[in-house]
């Protein structure tokens, strides 16, 4: 998370969503350090406004992303990353065996921040969204830019924590699909999600490479 009280904004982050590169950017402009966790950097937007209700009137935004998708970038991510710290992911596979460790509700996996539902950073109990504006990570420039704008700052984005893999939808079957949509229903819901199949170009750099995105 980056607060500023210069510019008057909140940024919480979503695990998964190109939070890393946001915070990187928004990073000269946190001055708002006393606010900020000391226990994690994906503190949620209610936890956070019941700890200081004053920020409630700064411009508070959040990134999304398709569910299917971050899913696909946390087991790759937690593969090459986290597998020092928990060997599991290196024993996995694919990832339909972590989505169904995700399904028995494993304690150590589901107690990771990625794995929980993206509304729970951004809704508050009653399920209302707590922030003035939410990016998708599917348009990222653009939303970024929207959001530079909003502020009044000048700010580019890194690339941090790249993942590489091919479109999302080749790393599900029937099961693994449905078990997302059910399980991340509400984030599918509220953001307007979809299975998406790969277009024919999307096939095309498939064939060719592996498709770059920021975690």
């Amino acid at each position: 998370m980056i607060i500023s009280d210069s510019r008057r904004f909140v940024f919480v982050h979503v695990p998964k969503s190109a939070g890393t590169s946001i915070r990187a950017a928004l990073a000269p402009f946190g001055d708002c350090g006393s606010a900020v966790s000391r226990d994690t950097t994906h503190e949620t937007l209610p936890t956070l406004l019941a700890r200081h209700p004053e920020l409630t009137t700064h411009f508070k935004f959040a990134f999304v992303r398709n569910p299917w998708e971050r899913l696909v970038s946390f087991f790759f991510y937690a593969r090459q990353r986290l597998a020092p710290t928990f060997p599991q992911f290196q024993a996995m596979d694919g990832l339909g065996a972590m989505l169904r460790l995700i399904d028995r509700n494993v304690a150590w996996l589901c107690a990771m921040h990625a794995v929980r539902p993206q509304c729970d950073y951004i809704c508050g109990a009653d399920g209302v969204r707590l922030t003035d504006f939410v990016g998708r990570h599917e348009q990222l420039d653009a939303d970024f830019a929207r959001v530079c704008r909003r502020v009044g700052i000048s700010a580019a984005l890194p690339q941090m924590n790249v993942s590489r893999h091919d479109h999302y939808a080749g790393y599900y079957d029937g099961w693994c699909r449905d078990f997302v949509a059910a399980r991340y229903s509400r984030d599918i819901g509220e953001f307007g999600y979809a299975f998406d199949r790969p277009d024919a170009a999307m096939c095309e750099r498939s064939r060719g490479g592996s498709d770059l995105t920021r975690a």
